[in-house]
């Protein structure tokens, strides 16, 4: 069995709360280096998670020869030249979501990964996984019919007002095009439908032009508070989309309309919610089957064990660069006013 030994190039909050616990629990893994963005950072994390290595930094990490495997922590805007480091020094990667700053550079990382021979992956998007496989088992038996309409809506208030500061969520140049949870819902249709085809109508709003970043300083807003837009998949139907962090009492939830029976998911509660033809809305239940442990997810479980040749992972860097894709074109479609087609 491979030893798969693992430096972190960025030990935030979802390494040390799901991706530490989550490397431990499988037989054959040890943690070996940590790089932060500050040598206090990278040795309070090492002391904490009893790592034996502290790099100067993440150059230095993805050198070193006791270690294949790189776990990408940080912000997006590093995603890219740590991934491609890593990759060229034939390290296998998982990264953190929204993959990279734009389609541009998830498409370089997804065509280094395949050249590289090496596995990479993508910290799944918690959204809807305790019910893909009874979504799935849907689709294939055919209990929804046609589809004929899916509504996706994520509502926040987290930059209703001036007041809110400029987060790494919010700045560009951190976080590149990434906007609010836009990317992590493309990411769940494109499990549950495949990929999407085109996009049109988008429009996009900003409703504070300027806000004080994270050095204190005012500057100008760049990512949209709110977009609107219509995808077409490529299996025909639309998805209309509702993004928006800029509105009191909002819920995020999905809505799949089919010719046979309709699915509302309530995202907040985690509940799914079903109807056939004059039947009255009521939770639907997941067979044991089909259940899936949010508490003790495998995500760690599956990328070692791709790694190990044992299975695929997803969602890997393909999955990722498609959902940037979508996201580039949603920016494009918005200033041009067309339809951008993206296959």
């Amino acid at each position: 069995m491979e030893t798969i030994r693992v430096g972190f190039v960025g030990l935030g909050g979802i390494c040390r709360s799901r991706h530490i616990p989550g490397l431990r629990a499988v037989e054959g893994v040890e943690l070996v280096a940590v790089s932060n963005r500050t040598r206090a950072s990278s040795e309070a994390a090492a002391k904490e998670f009893e790592i034996p290595v502290v790099c100067e930094g993440w150059e230095e990490l993805v050198r070193r020869d006791d270690i294949n495997t790189v776990l990408i922590g940080t912000w997006p805007y590093m995603h890219r030249l740590v991934t491609l480091a890593a990759l060229d020094a034939g390290k296998h990667v998982f990264c953190q979501a929204r993959m990279a700053m734009d389609f541009a550079e998830a498409r370089e990382m997804n065509e280094r990964a395949r050249r590289s021979g090496c596995v990479t992956g993508l910290c799944p998007v918690p959204i809807g996984l305790s019910i893909d496989a009874t979504i799935k088992r849907f689709m294939r038996e055919g209990e929804l019919g046609t589809i004929r309409l899916v509504r996706v809506q994520s509502f926040s208030n987290a930059f209703v007002g001036p007041e809110a500061p400029m987060n790494w969520r919010k700045d560009e140049h951190y976080s590149g095009l990434n906007m609010h949870t836009l990317g992590m819902f493309i990411e769940v249709i494109h499990r549950w439908f495949g990929w999407t085809r085109s996009v049109h109508g988008a429009q996009t709003q900003i409703y504070v032009p300027e806000r004080m970043d994270m050095e204190g300083k005012r500057r100008k807003v760049v990512i949209p508070d709110q977009i609107t837009f219509s995808g077409v998949m490529e299996s025909g139907f639309p998805v209309q989309y509702a993004i928006s962090s800029a509105v009191h009492h909002g819920m995020d939830a999905i809505e799949i309309y089919g010719s046979k029976a309709t699915l509302r998911y309530d995202v907040n509660s985690d509940v799914l919610f079903g109807a056939t033809e004059g039947g009255a809305m009521g939770r639907v239940a997941v067979r044991p089957e089909d259940a899936y442990d949010m508490e003790h997810w495998g995500v760690e479980r599956d990328f070692v064990g791709a790694i190990r040749g044992e299975k695929e992972y997803h969602p890997d860097f393909e999955d990722g660069m498609r959902y940037m894709q979508v996201i580039q074109g949603v920016y494009e479609a918005a200033a041009s006013r067309c339809e951008v087609i993206l296959t």
